[in-house]
């Protein structure tokens, strides 16, 4: 009777001590039913953001996002200071016409440039996206292998309210929709760790509602398993992925063009040789190139450079997959120009769905100098993947 009493009571210890770590990991840091009003939300263009009845007695008001032909942003007051947190809420649409809901965290604005990250779930057609915004300009087409179709317990049903969770540590989101255990996507190359948090609709279209918005303190994430989803592979152990940058210009620099293809020269010190900044691909071999280049700053003119060592002189290729007109120089020699595409595609070199393009080069024997002039503010991404062969 005595152990069975004890083995009781170790039970009950060990629940309050398991609800009680519960509670230290994922202590609340903000909630809202909007039943008054939007108070704790800072509203970039308000007037296409509203607390409206629902009609539903579940629900009651909740907050409309506008599309409105221009950025229209719901920031939480105060977040900026959030690193590990889960944000969870529900989201409904009217109408079935085009629209989304787009998660925003990390939002940074630095230098006069807008950057955040955003995963946005689209209402009509039912789907999941990564969508990064660098200086304000959507990035969405350089992350196409994340397009994730929303089925089952968690498509998207115009009319019907539908449950989504969101799970951000350091630069990596997990991002659930319906099913609670298991994400739709885990997406790890966002460049920033922390950053103000929020929800903005698609620029143009129709509303999306959102309600009951929580925010709890995490210490890890909930799924553990490979990265989602799983058809995803990387190699950019095959990519050029370190580089030197300059810029952004207004337009072509044209000492940098006839001479920046060796930023360490000594001989002639411009302010285009001192300039120069380490510049490392993200971790799936992309040269994301809106990190640096301007979109509503107009400063839309960066050049890369990078060395590629050669045991003899040869030919040989550059394979590209862009979402940017490139101009490239091998060794201060116009190599060509290769055009941007609709999508910037990681598995370009092995999937004849996504070919890219190709330059052929001569290689001198030693280091080889390869200038890259982007042209960027190119709607929906700047980036692009090279591989040297």
């Amino acid at each position: 009777m005595w152990a069975m009493t004890r083995f009781i009571y170790l039970i009950i210890v060990l629940n309050i001590v398991s609800r009680s770590s519960l509670m230290a990991d994922e202590r609340i840091l903000f909630s809202d039913d909007f039943e008054s009003g939007a108070l704790k939300w800072d509203l970039v263009n308000a007037d296409k953001i509203r607390i409206v009845d629902s009609g539903d007695s579940d629900h009651k008001n909740v907050m409309a996002l506008f599309p409105g032909g221009q950025t229209v942003y719901a920031l939480i007051k105060n977040s900026q200071g959030w690193t590990n947190y889960k944000i969870e809420g529900d989201v409904f649409f009217p109408e079935d016409f085009h629209n989304y809901m787009g998660l925003i965290y990390h939002y940074n604005v630095r230098r006069a440039r807008t950057d955040f990250g955003s995963i946005y779930i689209k209402g009509n057609n039912s789907y999941l996206r990564v969508n990064p915004h660098r200086d304000g300009n959507a990035s969405r087409t350089l992350y196409e292998e994340y397009k994730t179709p929303l089925i089952e317990e968690s498509a998207i049903r115009i009319g019907e309210w539908q449950h989504f969770k969101a799970e951000v540590m350091g630069s990596v989101c997990h991002f659930y929709v319906g099913d609670m255990e298991r994400p739709k996507v885990t997406y790890n190359f966002l460049e920033f760790d922390s950053g103000r948090v929020g929800f903005k609709p698609r620029i143009y279209g129709s509303e999306c509602w959102i309600d009951n918005i929580e925010v709890a303190s995490i210490s890890s994430f909930h799924y553990q398993g490979p990265i989602l989803p799983e058809k995803i592979q990387y190699s950019p152990e095959t990519l050029i992925t370190h580089w030197d940058v300059i810029g952004p210009f207004h337009s072509r620099v044209t000492e940098i063009e006839q001479d920046g293809f060796l930023p360490d020269r000594s001989h002639r010190e411009t302010q285009y040789m001192r300039n120069w900044e380490s510049f490392h691909a993200d971790g799936r071999g992309c040269v994301v190139a809106g990190r640096v280049c301007g979109f509503n700053n107009w400063r839309r003119v960066v050049y890369f450079h990078c060395e590629v060592h050669s045991d003899q002189t040869r030919d040989g290729k550059l394979m590209f997959s862009t979402r940017n007109d490139l101009t490239v120089w091998v060794n201060g020699v116009l190599a060509g120009q290769i055009k941007q595409m609709d999508y910037c595609w990681h598995d370009f070199m092995d999937n004849p769905e996504h070919a890219g393009d190709v330059l052929m080069i001569r290689l001198k024997t030693g280091q080889n100098q390869i200038l890259v002039l982007v042209q960027g503010g190119r709607y929906a991404g700047d980036g692009f993947y090279v591989h040297v062969e």
